[in-house]
């Protein structure tokens, strides 16, 4: 049976880097040991400790285990394929794919919560997530076993596999078809598009003032944030998703559309750029003279020499910045467990000279994506 399904992957012209978290490296052990295994395989990790895992995701997860987690590693190793097939041409990295699995199975100690694994498959056009509700009653050998057949099952249904693998574990599986938009953002052949809330039929003009976040999720803090910085500065705003982010792992087009839901439709919150500037120093390039309406605490990343390298790349970052004539619009946010304006803030005097500070009194909120996610999770 393994060398059936191991052959059938080979047979459909696919190379992929997988991303294994302990459960289901089973299956690696099928796809190496059939003769021909490097016509479908780039590379296999295994991001194993804590610390592994934030590095290849490019920052810690909230949960190890979970459907985003997987996305996310889907999405790295989808990268990582592409990078590493880039020697061979357009037409290779056409063919990757990156297959992420991370799971919660039996093991020697008294395990919290439900028995299960969440799987990922990314490729160019497409992101599929499959959930496997695994057996209480069954030790890790039985997990095991129907870990493996339901990554099988994904990728048959994923790549269309003329094989027959069903697990016996509960699968559930989604797929999100990437718009043209969203795949040319992520294959890095562009770095923005106006993605949702104007007007149709229309170029949308040069944003003056950009709302930069995660939105995830999307509150009342934030538009009302961008409702004040119009209000202040006699702008039209808009908000901007990067899909890339420093400290944060690479976005999905499932989180991609998650994400973007609240600006489409009627009761839209408002206008959205969708980017690949994971940096503010991008995000400037892409949009000089724009106004960034920004929190006290993302300020002050903004002023430390960690992200660029030095003091030096500091400074060169900060000359850029003054160089596009952008601006920030600062606004109080809880720093180190305090409230915190503008006039509060220790950042350096060359982006001190580049922000307009909100006072407390014109604007105060303590609502956080954060707080929101974790009241919302059982």
């Amino acid at each position: 049976m393994g060398l059936r399904r191991a052959l059938a992957l080979q047979q459909a012209d696919r190379l992929g880097v997988f991303a294994i978290t302990g459960g289901g490296s089973g299956l690696i052990s099928e796809i190496l040991s059939t003769p021909g295994a490097s016509k479908s395989v780039l590379e296999v990790t295994v991001p194993y400790a804590t610390g592994a895992l934030a590095s290849y995701l490019g920052g810690a997860p909230e949960q190890a285990c979970s459907q985003a987690t997987a996305r996310a590693l889907a999405m790295a190793a989808f990268q990582r394929a592409r990078h590493l097939s880039a020697p061979h041409g357009e037409r290779a990295q056409s063919r990757c794919f990156g297959l992420a699995c991370t799971a919660s199975l039996a093991t020697d100690r008294p395990k919290r919560g439900r028995y299960r694994a969440h799987l990922a498959l990314q490729t160019t056009v497409e992101s599929i997530d499959c959930l496997v509700e695994l057996s209480p009653r069954k030790a890790r050998a039985g997990h095991e076993e129907d870990l493996i057949a339901a990554l099988w099952q994904l990728l048959a249904e994923g790549f269309s596999l003329p094989i027959r693998t069903r697990s016996a574990a509960e699968v559930s599986i989604t797929r999100t078809r990437a718009r043209v938009g969203w795949r040319h953002l992520v294959l890095g052949e562009a770095h923005c598009e106006a993605a949702a809330g104007f007007a149709t039929g229309t170029t949308a003009p040069p944003p003056a003032l950009l709302l930069p976040g995660s939105f995830n999720p999307l509150h009342a803090g934030h538009r009302d944030m961008l409702s004040h910085a119009e209000a202040t500065l006699g702008l039209t705003g808009a908000f901007e998703l990067s899909i890339q982010n420093v400290d944060k792992p690479p976005l999905d087009y499932t989180t991609i559309r998650e994400r973007l839901k609240p600006f489409q439709g009627r009761r839209s919150a408002g206008p959205i750029w969708l980017t690949r500037l994971p940096t503010f120093i991008e995000k400037a390039q892409a949009f000089p003279g724009v106004v960034f309406a920004v929190g006290a605490d993302t300020i002050v990343r903004v002023g430390m020499s960690k992200y660029y390298g030095s003091d030096v790349g500091l400074k060169r970052a900060l000359y850029e910045l003054a160089e596009q004539e952008v601006k920030f619009l600062v606004f109080g946010r809880e720093v180190d467990g305090q409230f915190k304006t503008l006039q509060q803030l220790d950042i350096p005097a060359a982006l001190r000279r580049l922000c307009i500070g909100v006072s407390k009194r014109d604007f105060e909120s303590d609502l956080s994506s954060t707080a929101l996610r974790s009241a919302s999770q059982p």
